[in-house]
């Protein structure tokens, strides 16, 4: 047992292109199938995901994606995009023998959720997301850009975040794609003290907006080098990269999930994923139910947000019971 999670069962799930995904199995077999799917990209399950999941109610399936946690090769771009990441979700179904499952995921994990559902919209019994973000280019501006979003709320912080890059590109007005290109040149860098630093750098950014409150402690002082450096390097090249899916893919492919129950937890003032995006695919989703939490930033376990999704947990079992 495993703070409260029974029969903890590990795998190693090779795909068909290289990589070897790390899997874990909780909970009661004959409780709701349910998949946890992890933030960044890159941030990996870790150890504390399972704290929405105590009761004993579900059958809990999570993985570490694509390059990161404790899946092979670490730190691999090489066939990592959201479709190879949606084909490992629907692998992985197949594997566990799962005719239909509970999606669970915050921030990049809403992401990767609602594509896998509006994929495979028949292999999803329901969807709790928090802190959405939907891949689109002013989604990443809002985390990136130095004139709007949350630069312009953590000024000190969004400072040290492209002290670097000012110095290497001393325009007066910096592009959000160059920023993102120059720290993906830097987070690939031969030079290992180079990728280290660019990853602190990022990953620190990143940590000192999460919480509405300031945490007294360095954010990066309480994740692992590893970590660091796969929440770096895989969120840095998926916004590079679009995200790998068209531009406002979710939002205009939401007709095809509007069948599935869907229930939404924001925090009012999240710097990482603004709030309006959850507003959005709200309203691309009428049936959604939608909690925007008034003392939360972008944390899952801020103490508005974590009541929240037990609730939202809660109402999503007793649904898919009546059914």
């Amino acid at each position: 047992m495993l703070d409260g999670i029974k029969s903890l069962k590990t795998f190693k799930f090779a795909t068909s292109d290289g990589h070897t995904l790390h899997v874990e199995e909780s909970g009661s077999l004959s409780g709701i199938p349910t998949l946890f799917i992890h933030g960044g990209p890159g941030s990996g399950i870790g150890q504390n995901y399972f704290w929405p999941f105590l009761n004993g109610e579900h059958r809990l399936i999570a993985f570490d994606q694509r390059g990161c946690g404790k899946s092979q090769p670490f730190g691999s771009l090489e066939n990592n995009t959201t479709a190879k990441l949606i084909e490992d979700i629907e692998a992985l179904r197949e594997f566990f023998n799962v005719d239909k499952w509970l999606i669970f995921g915050g921030s990049w994990g809403s992401t990767l959720g609602l594509a896998y559902a509006i994929a495979h919209p028949k292999r999803v019994s329901g969807l709790v997301l928090r802190g959405i973000f939907l891949g689109r280019q002013q989604d990443a501006n809002w985390f990136t850009s130095a004139t709007q979003g949350a630069s312009q709320v953590f000024p000190e912080a969004y400072s040290e975040f492209v002290a670097d890059f000012t110095k290497t590109n001393p325009q007066p007005q910096q592009d959000e794609q160059s920023l993102c290109r120059w720290y993906l040149e830097q987070l690939t860098h031969n030079d290992e003290s180079v990728r280290h630093r660019a990853a602190s750098a990022w990953f620190n950014w990143e940590g000192s907006i999460s919480t509405l409150k300031q945490m007294k402690m360095p954010i990066i002082d309480c994740a692992s080098n590893q970590q660091v450096y796969s929440l770096a390097l895989l969120e840095c090249y998926y916004v590079v990269n679009g995200c790998f899916m068209p531009a406002n893919h979710i939002l205009e492919q939401a007709h095809k999930i509007q069948e599935i129950p869907v229930y939404i937890v924001h925090g009012r003032y999240d710097m990482v994923c603004k709030c309006a995006s959850a507003v959005e695919l709200h309203q691309a989703l009428p049936h959604s139910h939608l909690t925007i939490v008034e003392d939360a930033g972008h944390s899952g376990t801020e103490k508005g947000t974590s009541k929240a999704l037990v609730s939202a947990l809660k109402q999503i079992r007793a649904l898919l019971k009546k059914n």
